[in-house]
């Protein structure tokens, strides 16, 4: 029995380190990215065990990254390798330029996968199934296995979480809106932006949007805003709460810390409110250093077991 369970492409992240223009940078650090890659690990060092659906290419890129995900506890059952390649992103730090981000995905291993990945015993056997937007766009075999693994879930009354996670350059805001749309309705939590919230429910009233997320049968919709304060609507309760404020350093892979957070929270018995402001603290150290897994805090049972410092 694993606490979470997930699906989604695994990428190898290579960060430019020598100057801040991937263009004149000569200097790269490998690493790994991935938003359910990510979340996976955040829940892992907060104690809970992870069920990891994925792809990568029998290349050395791929090798590299299952000993990054084994180091970090990872189970990598669920990870097979195939005959294509693994997929990559390389970027500059954004810290004197504008983070900038070139995407080698087409076609890669990560895009193969498909409803023969999902088995019904594994979904069953998890406390809690996440998804995101992500792997519904990146192919039409990926849609097919989290539209598989969300049905599945569903009628075994497994907890479903949804981050909207809408990336424009996979696809456009009307394709998203119509998968989306069908797809995010009786979970127990969806997340996303204002302006993704607008994308798959159309209103432009993020309010209006919280409502209608909620009409579709979402116990919990969180609405995000940067460092600006959340919108939460949860069982019909409306309130806000003030996130984590840092320096930021990095603010890559943060989102995905905030959303690791506060699913583990949840699974370790804490309130809503407690889990959420528990998952702004994940999303505020990841954003306080560089590197999507850097500063994810280790925790026991879900729960944190060291607090944030803020920056002075």
């Amino acid at each position: 029995m694993s606490d979470l369970y997930t699906l989604g492409e695994i990428m190898g992240l290579f960060l430019a380190t020598d100057t801040d223009d991937v263009a004149t940078a000569e200097k790269f650090e490998l690493s790994v990215a991935g938003a359910e890659a990510n979340v996976a690990v955040a829940v892992t060092r907060l104690g809970l065990s992870t069920t990891l659906i994925s792809r990568l290419g029998a290349d050395q890129l791929g090798k590299s990254i299952l000993a990054k995900l084994k180091n970090e506890g990872l189970s990598l059952n669920g990870i097979k390798t195939v005959d294509s390649y693994t997929p990559a992103l390389v970027r500059n730090r954004g810290q004197v330029n504008p983070i900038d981000v070139t995407y080698l995905r087409k076609s890669s291993a990560g895009s193969t996968i498909c409803e023969a990945d999902i088995k019904e015993e594994e979904i069953t056997a998890a406390r809690w199934v996440h998804m995101t937007g992500i792997s519904v766009a990146i192919s039409e075999s990926s849609a097919g296995a989290v539209a598989k693994a969300i049905a599945i879930a569903r009628k075994h009354n497994v907890p479903i979480s949804f981050d909207i996670n809408l990336r424009r350059k996979l696809w456009s805001e009307s394709q998203a809106s119509h998968a989306l749309h069908s797809l995010i309705h009786d979970v127990e939590l969806v997340i996303g932006g204002v302006d993704e919230y607008a994308v798959v429910w159309g209103s432009s009233d993020p309010e209006e949007n919280l409502r209608l997320a909620a009409a579709a049968g979402a116990k919990t919709a969180i609405m995000t805003a940067g460092d600006q304060m959340m919108r939460v609507l949860h069982n019909g309760e409306r309130f806000d709460i003030s996130p984590e404020i840092v320096k930021t350093v990095d603010p890559v892979g943060s989102g995905d810390a905030f959303v690791g957070g506060t699913i583990s929270g949840i699974l370790g018995g804490l309130s809503m409110r407690e889990s959420i402001l528990q998952g702004s603290k994940c999303g505020a150290l990841v954003a306080s250093h560089l590197g999507d897994w850097t500063g994810l805090p280790v925790g026991t049972s879900g729960v944190i077991s060291q607090r944030l410092v803020k920056s002075s």
